[in-house]
């Protein structure tokens, strides 16, 4: 298992199929992946996954063969400000 930090979002995808949906994401520091939480059809909501679209979130899950994939295991709500680095550094706003 391993614990990823960042931003859910989600993309329509296969646009003018019928499994035409959406698909979602989680976008850390260095990358975007794809999360999958439970088997749903292409078309079909994920409400899990819904609820924490436009927020900071930290997954734990296990990561696909490919390396592009999220088994979403566990998922919550993080408060920052930024998307979090690997190294656990914040970045700062200076006041001029």
């Amino acid at each position: 298992m391993e614990t990823f930090e960042g931003l859910v979002y989600v993309k329509h995808g296969r646009i003018g199929s019928k499994s035409e949906g959406p698909d979602y994401y989680l976008q850390t520091w260095s990358r975007d992946y794809l999360l999958k939480h439970a088997d749903r059809g292409p078309w079909e909501l994920d409400y899990y996954l819904d609820f924490f679209c436009r927020r900071f979130v930290e997954v734990t899950g296990e990561l696909d063969k490919e390396g592009n994939t999220i088994k979403v295991t566990t998922i919550k709500e993080i408060c920052v400000v930024h998307i979090p680095q690997k190294d656990g550094t914040q970045l700062t706003a200076q006041k001029e």
